[in-house]
């Protein structure tokens, strides 16, 4: 039997281990994570990771080894992909349920059949891309390089409490298209939704309007965003999320969460600066877009080309994993812009 591929996660969070899972469930190539999150105060598998690695050995009828609450080393030997259909997944904290499922979609992307999932847990939460950014940004990436998601908002769910509910179908995809994307073309519109999820309406108002008119003075003021308030729920929190909609196809997101402490139209400011942050050149994928692309790029029919504003520890930390698992070349060029080429391996 094949010895698995051994990869060190000790450099960074809970996204090696992800990515590892991810393409392993993909290659048919069994893969052994030591030193998970290493790095982190609180080392090793949390609820999220756990419910991501168990997710996506469930897809792939994969055998596991070790994949308990704090371990810190795991072996996962996939099987044969098959889809899961009218699945329910509560992770049981407020872990990301768009973590989970950047570490479950590859696998179900390469299934048979379509699946649906109905996942719990939290949707708008620190460190992690809020669904709408998922909803707007990274599923229309998807849809470029052939991938169909569709990710329908029930219940938000916020940090400590969670309780947020999403449904997902996932079709299958023959193959994963390359690109070639140099220049994010011109703006077309500016989009966005501001939430606030049992607090007064006025703090998602609040957000909105301090967002408009930073984006006003850049130039941006025919940007529309939209409210959403909801009185009460199983958590409560608040947040907003802009996105920018490019000639092309190209989407770049910004996003802020409110916090205790914390004025509203800061957290409006907040999100509509990384926004502009990220149209800051002619770089066309945005910087937190760029590695979560990584691993579809890895498994794409031929070699793929982009530019980002900057290369991020995670884009590098994804191009590694992509490298040591599947035998990918890929190369990262400083800029400004970064230029990413990643050249699949010939065979899977």
């Amino acid at each position: 039997m094949t010895n698995p591929v051994a990869i060190d996660g000790s450099a960074g969070g809970g996204q090696i281990l992800r990515n590892a899972v991810a393409l392993s469930a993909v290659s048919g190539r069994p893969v052994q994570v030591t030193n998970i999150r290493g790095a982190r105060p609180q080392p090793g598998l949390r609820p999220q990771h756990l419910m991501a690695v168990r997710a996506a050995a469930t897809a792939c009828e994969a055998r596991l080894i070790g994949a308990e609450i704090g371990s810190g080393e795991i072996e996962f030997w996939p099987g044969r992909v098959e889809a899961m259909v009218d699945r329910r997944l509560d992770v049981g904290t407020a872990g990301s349920l768009t973590l989970v499922l950047q570490c479950l979609l590859p696998a179900l992307a390469h299934a048979p059949a379509e699946s649906s999932l109905t996942l719990i847990g939290g949707t708008d939460v620190p460190f992690a891309p809020p669904l709408d950014y998922f909803q707007q940004v990274f599923c229309p990436a998807l849809a470029e390089i052939g991938v169909r998601v569709d990710a329908r908002l029930i219940m938000r769910g916020c940090y400590p409490k969670g309780g947020g509910e999403v449904q997902v179908r996932i079709s299958p995809s023959a193959t994963i298209q390359p690109i070639a994307w140099a220049e994010r073309g011109r703006v077309e519109r500016v989009g966005g939704l501001s939430f606030s999820l049992g607090l007064p309406a006025h703090i998602a108002q609040r957000m909105r309007d301090s967002a408009l008119s930073v984006l006003a003075v850049a130039g941006y003021r025919e940007a529309e965003v939209d409210l959403e308030v909801v009185a009460s729920g199983r958590s409560e929190g608040c947040g907003i999320t802009l996105w920018a909609e490019c000639e092309g196809g190209r989407r770049f997101g910004g996003s802020a969460l409110g916090r205790r402490g914390r004025r509203a139209e800061q957290v409006g400011e907040e999100a509509a600066r990384a926004l502009l942050a990220e149209l800051d050149g002619v770089a066309a994928v945005d910087t937190h877009l760029a590695d979560q692309l990584m691993v579809w790029l890895a498994l794409a029919r031929g070699p793929s080309e982009f530019t980002t504003a900057r290369a991020t520890d995670h884009l590098r930390s994804a191009a590694q994993v992509a490298e040591s698992l599947l035998g990918a070349r890929i190369q990262i060029e400083a800029g400004p812009p970064t230029r990413v080429i990643c050249h699949p391996p010939t065979s899977l």
